[in-house]
């Protein structure tokens, strides 16, 4: 699988063409996970964890990887995959002005093994809801709400 590309090369593709992204609802009881985001787009939002699909992953593996690498949850069981979706941000990473487009799969995951939760060092906090906020993004609002929240 490759998946690291050179900071520079990764600014240089968000800068041209939408990036496929998976996103996770990680659901425990009747709440849902949500982490604080640390850069932009969405820079100090709350968010779902997920990301970018590395070449030769598959959805599956990506959605897997992403919510170890965000949340260092290893054992959850998707229930089901909802989508295509797509945000479109004024910013982005890297200083980035053309803005960012994704195209995103979501995945919703129930976990029973949350006693090792803790959000990576590109998010700053952590929490459990069990409702969708007013105030979140469209998207946000739009997949709680497929997924039944």
């Amino acid at each position: 699988m490759k998946g690291f590309i050179s900071q520079d090369k990764y600014k240089e593709i968000l800068e041209h063409v939408p990036i496929p992204c998976v996103d996770i609802v990680l659901k425990h009881r009747n709440e849902f996970l949500m982490i604080k985001r640390t850069n932009p787009p969405m820079q100090g939002q709350w968010w779902l964890p997920g990301g970018r699909i590395f070449k030769g992953e598959t959805m599956e593996q990506a959605a897997y990887r992403k919510l170890k690498e965000e949340t260092n949850i290893e054992t959850a069981r998707i229930a089901k995959k909802l989508g295509p979706y797509e945000t479109i941000f004024p910013d982005g990473p890297f200083g980035i002005k053309t803005g960012v487009h994704s195209i995103n799969v979501v995945f919703l995951m129930e976990t029973d093994d949350v006693s090792k939760l803790k959000h990576d060092k590109n998010h700053s906090d952590q929490r459990w809801f069990s409702e969708v906020d007013k105030d979140w993004h469209p998207y946000i609002k739009q997949v709680l709400a497929d997924c039944r929240f």
